[in-house]
């Protein structure tokens, strides 16, 4: 009878606390995991319009693995929450949108680990408890005792030695495509190394390097991933020395009209700092199909264009 009151009282104390007790921080994995999920919690707490979701419903959904194909579906959800703009917010959306975000910071994140193959440095469970605590700001007391910058800093070292170990494999693998590449019918290569198809000719006077250019293009890794493109929106108009190297050096070869297959060596696009939040990997090619529409008489005003796949 003693044993069962205490029981009763236990588990009505863990219910009172949200239903966990604090956590214990016993290894350096332990910690830097944690610490991790709280960093992934930050932007719900301060950002708008993401601190008006649904908190509980975001931790129910970082706590799910979901698949790659699951992203399309997922982002979907979230834009009848948010808008396109990402600045809006329609509370009817709110239970569905907060748990998709969940989902899709879930698949991120392991998507990121799982291309340095660096998950075997992670306590997944740690980071979806610091992600639920982070969210609660139970994180504060947690890590009362714990130096944060310290704890980060022992797994830097540990992420440095796998960053350097797969981007390696990523380069090699990169030279290897566009080696095979440029052996096959059609492909021109420029002294820089540029590669290019010529799919159709227009007629003109061809852009300099100071040109403002009107385009469409669609922009794709060599595993065949979309990451940017402008079909079916408007299409994008820019300097052409204020983008990558190898869209200033290859949209100089076309006329008005003309549309051409460029793939860019990694050396002529991001090398090893490709644009945050894309499915482009450090020191990857890129391949874009582009069209000139127009080459514009005036340059463009300061509108913050900025493709994800040409900046």
């Amino acid at each position: 009878m003693i044993r069962y009151s205490l029981f009763i009282a236990l588990f009505l104390m863990l219910q009172a606390c949200g239903g966990e007790e604090k956590v214990e921080l016993k290894t350096a994995k332990q910690k830097y995991s944690y610490v991790l999920g709280v960093e992934i919690a930050k932007p719900f707490i301060t950002e708008a319009p993401f601190n008006k979701m649904d908190k509980e419903k975001l931790i129910e959904g970082f706590n799910q693995k979901v698949k790659d194909s699951d992203f399309e579906g997922l982002s979907k959800t979230v834009t009848k929450c948010i808008g396109q703009t990402g600045k809006e917010f329609n509370e009817k959306y709110n239970v569905e949108s907060s748990l998709a975000v969940g989902k899709i910071n879930r698949l991120r994140f392991e998507g990121y680990f799982n291309d340095l193959d660096a998950m075997s440095l992670i306590d997944i469970e740690m980071v979806q408890r610091g992600f639920s605590d982070g969210l609660k700001k139970q994180d504060i007391e947690v890590l009362k005792n714990e130096d944060r910058k310290k704890i980060m800093a022992s797994f830097e070292v540990e992420m440095n030695k796998k960053y350097a170990k797969i981007t390696e494999q990523f380069k090699s693998t990169g030279e290897q495509f566009l080696a095979m590449n440029k052996t096959k019918k059609g492909i021109i290569t420029t002294a820089s190394g540029l590669q290019y198809e010529v799919i159709k000719t227009g007629k003109g006077e061809k852009p300099t390097a100071e040109s403002t250019v009107k385009v469409h293009y669609q922009g794709t890794v060599p595993e065949g991933g979309i990451f940017d493109g402008s079909i079916g929106r408007e299409p994008v108009t820019f300097v052409l020395n204020q983008v990558i190297p190898g869209w200033t050096e290859g949209i100089q070869l076309m006329n008005p009209g003309s549309k051409f297959k460029f793939y860019i060596p990694q050396e002529l696009a991001y090398g090893g700092n490709p644009p945050p939040n894309t499915i482009i990997k450090p020191y990857s090619p890129l391949i874009f199909e582009v069209e000139l529409i127009s080459i514009e008489k005036a340059a463009a005003p300061e509108m913050g264009i900025n493709p994800q796949g040409i900046r």
